[in-house]
């Protein structure tokens, strides 16, 4: 091997059989040296899970149960469709600075994980906590402790912290919604009044009381009126053919017909008072306006129907502090540690040795039997100082 030139592929085969003692004695060594370094210096780690859903009937809203009996209506009111995301929203809780400070004050974590400051230490303690969704929809809190007790009560406050947390906002949420829904129903409500108030007013000035009804009774009530005068003026019209214009008969007959046709006139335009029948000149326009005034308190009756219910449900909202997850296993004290895995750990650190020791026994051969003067002129004036 020293004689060729060239390394070539089956003398590394040569040199790792020739040096098999030494290498498998390294292996051995460092093997039983890591194992007790882990052993002794590397302290233990224990996991502890928690498995939670989401409680029926828990809405981040509060009002979702209410707009149920709405899903006819022809609108739709975003953040009500159920508990979509909810799942995220639990994750974005567990690794919130708020919640993982007050795990560290709690536990008081700080002395454990002996960090500069207070933010050094939370992102510490976030590596040690997994929350995820699982493949079936539930979802998992896992908290890594140095005590197996120590991880299961930490993984347990956080699922209580979580759920007061979430019955927190909700609680804060449903008093914005009954704050919008209470000032909102003040509103319609005063509309209403007043638009019952505008048609009072209205009812009093016009004398329409019942549009519909009124103006089909006048119009009835004109009809009959014109058919009379029209008789009346056919009978005047025969008088003065039969008796002439100036015949007693004929005049009192016109002066019967030029009465009623005044009273007729007044009546239509309003000067002549009738409790039945209303004025025909401006009937279309009451009737319109009657009709706008009656609609706008319609419209405020179905808004106030409407948000009652979304009002008192908010209220509800509000009281209530009834859990908003359901816990399916709390987290219980392991038995068997989950870090580190001192075997694999102590075996993957004694390849590495091994290798750097291979590695360095291949240089050393390759650089020994180099022809390179470069190499060596490298090789033995490295560690010299002096010319």
């Amino acid at each position: 091997m020293t004689e060729n030139k060239n390394f070539e592929f089956i003398d590394y085969f040569v040199l790792i059989v020739k040096w098999k003692k030494f290498l498998i004695s390294i292996f051995l060594l460092s093997l039983v040296l890591s194992y007790l370094y882990i052993f002794f210096f590397v302290p233990e780690k224990f996991d502890s899970t928690a498995l939670i859903i989401p409680a029926e009937g828990n809405d981040v809203t509060g009002i979702s149960s209410v707009m149920k009996s709405f899903s006819n209506l022809p609108i739709s009111i975003p953040g009500l469709s159920g508990s979509e995301g909810t799942t995220d929203i639990y994750t974005t809780l567990i690794y919130s600075r708020t919640s993982i400070k007050n795990l560290v004050e709690k536990f008081d974590l700080k002395k454990e994980y002996v960090k500069d400051n207070i933010d050094e230490t939370i992102k510490a303690v976030r590596k040690d906590i997994k929350a995820d969704e699982t493949e079936k929809g539930a979802y998992e809190i896992t908290v890594r402790a140095s005590s197996a007790k120590k991880a299961a009560s930490m993984a347990n406050y956080l699922v209580d912290q979580l759920n007061l947390t979430l019955i927190k906002l909700n609680t804060a949420k449903a008093r914005e919604n009954r704050m919008f829904l209470e000032k909102r129903y003040e509103e319609i409500k005063s509309n209403l009044i007043l638009s019952q108030d505008s048609l009072v007013k209205f009812q009093k000035k016009s004398g329409l009381i019942f549009a519909e009804e009124q103006a089909k009774t006048s119009i009835e009530a004109y009809t009959k009126l014109e058919s009379e005068l029209f008789a009346k003026q056919i009978e005047l019209s025969v008088l003065h053919k039969l008796f002439g214009k100036d015949a007693p008969r004929s005049q009192e007959a016109t002066i019967a017909y030029d009465e009623y046709k005044t009273k007729l006139e007044d009546l239509k335009r309003g000067k002549e008072k009738s409790e039945l029948i209303l004025p025909i000149d401006n009937l279309p326009q009451k009737t319109m306006t009657y009709l706008r005034y009656f609609s706008n308190i319609e419209i405020n009756k179905a808004l106030l129907e409407f948000i009652i219910p979304l009002y008192e449900q908010s209220k509800f909202e509000e009281q209530k502090s009834i859990p908003y997850i359901q816990i399916i296993d709390y987290g219980i004290p392991p038995v068997k540690k989950s870090y580190p895995q001192r075997v694999l750990f102590a075996i993957l650190v004694s390849i590495v040795i091994s290798s750097i020791v291979l590695i360095g026994l291949i240089l050393q051969t390759k650089i020994k039997n180099t022809e390179n003067d470069k190499i060596r002129y490298v090789v033995s004036h490295f560690f010299k100082f002096r010319n």
